[in-house]
């Protein structure tokens, strides 16, 4: 498993997820994912080389396909994650928890000005059609075990 460093503390207005509970309904999605003999090699398959900044949680998400072995997916919470991302995207924590949710869509999100992309085209063709394979399992954690992240 990955292994997560705790995010900087960053004052608040109460609004959005907290980033304990968000790294935590992360590490059990991308475990549940990696494990999942269906998407977790899909999402392999694609190398994905992919990082979420979430700015207001002074945190980002870095996720690589695994590199042979048992695992198809690695993440860090680091960051410097061991490997260059190819695709960068930023956006608040609230927006990140919505569209892994299903909840909220990028490219509108995009055109509105709350995601900022950075990467090839063809890059990003590749991997958030991938990114999106996670969003079941992030739906299932979050209303199991993380009440709090549906609402926010």
């Amino acid at each position: 498993m990955a292994t997560a460093t705790r995010p900087r503390e960053i004052e608040r207005d109460g609004a959005g997820p907290r980033a304990e509970e968000l790294v935590a309904a992360l590490e059990r999605t991308l475990a549940e994912v990696d494990a999942d003999q269906r998407v977790g090699p899909l999402i392999g398959a694609t190398g994905m080389r992919l990082r979420f900044e979430l700015p207001d949680l002074g945190m980002a998400l870095n996720l690589a396909a695994g590199e042979g072995g048992e695992r198809n997916l690695r993440w860090s919470f680091d960051d410097d994650p061991g490997w260059t991302p190819k695709l960068v995207l930023r956006m608040p924590a609230a927006v990140a928890n919505r569209y892994l949710q299903g909840r909220e869509s990028l490219a509108i999100a995009i055109a509105r000005g709350e995601v900022t992309c950075k990467g090839e085209p063809r890059i990003a063709l590749l991997y958030l059609p991938a990114a999106r394979l996670l969003g079941n399992a992030y739906r299932r954690v979050v209303e199991a075990e993380f009440p709090a992240l549906v609402a926010a």
